[in-house]
C-alpha cells in the first residue's frame, strides 16, 4: 500500500492491522471496502478524499473512530454496522452533502450523533440496534427510509419512547419496532409517501389510525399486541398481505380498513344488515352472556361521526340482548369507497345485558346499523350492505348447521316486523 499512490478502489475483507500505513495516500480512492477488520481507526488528520464515493466499515468490532470526513465532499454511502466499539459519529458527517445511505445499525456503544445533519441528499438511515443512543439529530428533509428500533432515542421511534416528534413528509419506511410509543400523532401517520409501517412489539400503544395515509401499501405488528382502535380509512394501496393482517389482528373495541366484501375468516355472512344464527341448544354450545365474537359489516361512503349498534335477539319473545352503542371519530372527512368495519365484542357489559342472558339462547339475530351524527338532531342513516359474525372458539366450538338470515332494513328502529329475518340461506 505504500507504493500504490494511485489506488482507487480498496477491496480487503478481515485487514488484520489497527491502523492504515501512515503513508497512506487515499486522495484517488473511490471506494473502501474492508469489512470484518482488525482496524481501530482508519488514519489521523484530515485527507483530501475528494474522489471518495463509499465506504464500508461493517463488523469491524475493534473501531473506535471515524476520522475528519470534511474532506470527502461526494461520499454518498457510510457503512458502519455491527461496530460495537464505536462511541460517536464525526461532526464531519454534517459536511457530507451528498451523503445517501447511512448504515448505523447495531453499533451496540454507539452514544453520539451530531446534532445536526439536516442533508438534502439523505435518503436512508438505519440505526436499529444501537441499544445506547438516546437522541435523534435534526435530520434530511428528504429522507424516505429511517429504522430507529430497538434504541434509546426519546424523540422518534425506539424502546423508550413516550412521544413521537417530527419524521420528514418524504419517509416511504417507517420502523418504530420495540418502542414505548403509546399514540402515533396525525402528522406522522399522515405521512404523503409512507409505504411501509412497522410496529412490532409496541406493547403501550393501544391505538393505531393511518386515515388518509393514501399511499400506505404495507404493515408491520405483533400478533401478541391488543390494540384498541385500528383505523385505515382511505388507505386504498393496502396490499393483500397488509389486509390479512389487519383482519386478523387482535383489536379490542373497532378497525376499519377498505374492502370490498366480508373476509373468509368471518364464517357466517349475509346481504343486508342482519344475519340470524342457530346454535344447538342445551349446555355450553348455546350463545349465552359469556360468550365472545368477531363482528364485520360493509359500509359506501361515509364522513364525520358515526354510531354502529348491534342488536342481538331471541327469535322466540324478541328479548333483546343489547351489546351497545359506540361512538367512534373519523379524523379524515370522507372515505373514498367501501370500507370494512370489524370489531370484537363480549363478554356483555352488565348495564348492557337483559333479565334473561344467563339463560342458553338457540338462535340469536345480529343486526347492524350505522349513523352519521353531525348533532342529536342533525344525523343520517347509512346503508349496511353486508355483514358478517365469527363465534370465539375460545368461547364456543362449534355451531349447529346454521342458517343466516339477511334483510336490508330501511329504517333501522326498534319495532322491526317479524318478517325481517323471514328470508334466510344456509353456509
Amino acid at each position: 500500500m505504500d507504493y500504490l499512490p494511485y489506488l482507487r478502489l480498496l477491496h480487503w475483507d478481515s485487514y488484520p492491522r489497527k491502523s492504515l500505513p501512515p503513508t497512506f495516500q487515499p486522495e484517488r480512492l473511490v471506494e473502501l471496502y474492508m469489512p470484518k477488520s482488525k482496524l481501530e481507526s482508519l488514519w489521523g488528520g484530515i485527507q483530501p478524499l475528494v474522489n471518495l464515493k463509499k465506504i464500508d466499515l461493517g463488523y469491524s468490532s475493534n473501531l473506535k473512530e471515524i476520522p475528519n470526513l470534511s474532506k470527502a465532499t461526494i461520499l454518498e454511502t457510510l457503512t458502519i454496522t455491527s461496530c460495537t466499539s464505536l462511541v460517536e459519529v464525526p461532526s464531519s458527517v454534517s459536511n457530507l452533502h451528498k451523503l445517501r445511505n447511512l448504515d448505523a445499525s447495531w453499533c451496540s456503544n454507539l452514544q453520539v450523533i451530531p446534532t445536526n445533519i439536516n442533508l438534502a441528499s439523505l435518503g436512508k438511515v438505519d440505526m436499529k440496534f444501537c441499544s445506547r443512543l438516546r437522541n435523534f439529530p435534526d435530520i434530511s428533509t428528504n429522507l424516505e427510509t429511517l429504522n430507529v428500533s430497538y434504541t434509546k432515542i426519546e424523540d422518534i421511534g425506539s424502546r423508550n419512547l413516550k412521544t413521537l416528534t417530527h419524521v420528514p413528509e418524504s419517509v416511504t419506511l417507517l420502523d418504530l419496532s420495540n418502542s414505548d410509543i403509546k399514540r402515533i400523532p396525525d402528522s406522522v401517520i399522515s405521512l404523503p409517501w409512507l409505504r411501509d409501517l412497522t410496529l412490532e412489539n409496541c406493547t403501550k400503544n393501544n391505538s393505531l389510525k393511518a386515515n388518509i395515509c393514501a399511499s400506505l401499501k404495507r404493515v408491520s405488528f405483533d400478533f401478541n399486541n391488543l390494540f384498541r382502535v385500528f383505523t385505515f380509512n382511505n388507505c386504498l394501496k393496502l396490499d393483500e398481505e397488509a389486509r390479512i393482517g389487519i383482519i386478523k389482528q387482535k383489536v379490542d373495541w373497532f378497525a376499519c380498513l377498505p374492502g370490498k366484501e366480508i373476509p373468509a375468516e368471518f364464517t357466517h355472512k349475509a346481504t343486508g344488515n342482519s344475519i340470524t344464527m342457530t346454535f344447538s341448544l342445551g349446555g355450553e354450545e348455546g350463545f349465552s352472556a359469556s360468550t365472545r365474537f368477531k363482528a364485520c359489516f360493509l359500509l359506501s361512503t361515509i364522513e364525520d361521526y358515526y354510531k354502529k349498534s348491534i342488536r342481538c335477539e331471541r327469535s322466540k319473545g324478541r328479548v333483546q340482548i343489547n351489546i351497545g352503542y359506540h361512538f367512534v371519530p373519523l379524523s379524515s372527512p370522507t372515505s373514498r369507497s367501501e370500507h370494512l368495519f370489524i370489531f370484537r365484542a363480549g363478554p356483555f357489559d352488565e348495564e348492557n345485558v337483559s333479565l334473561e342472558v344467563d339463560e342458553t339462547i338457540g338462535e340469536i339475530v345480529f343486526e347492524f346499523s350505522c349513523r352519521l351524527l353531525g348533532d342529536l338532531k342533525d344525523y343520517k342513516e347509512c346503508k349496511v350492505m353486508e355483514c358478517g359474525v365469527r363465534i370465539s372458539s375460545e368461547e364456543i366450538e362449534s355451531c349447529s348447521s346454521s342458517e343466516v338470515g339477511y334483510s336490508e332494513t330501511e329504517n333501522n328502529n326498534n319495532n322491526q316486523s317479524d318478517e325481517a329475518v323471514d328470508t334466510s340461506r344456509r353456509i
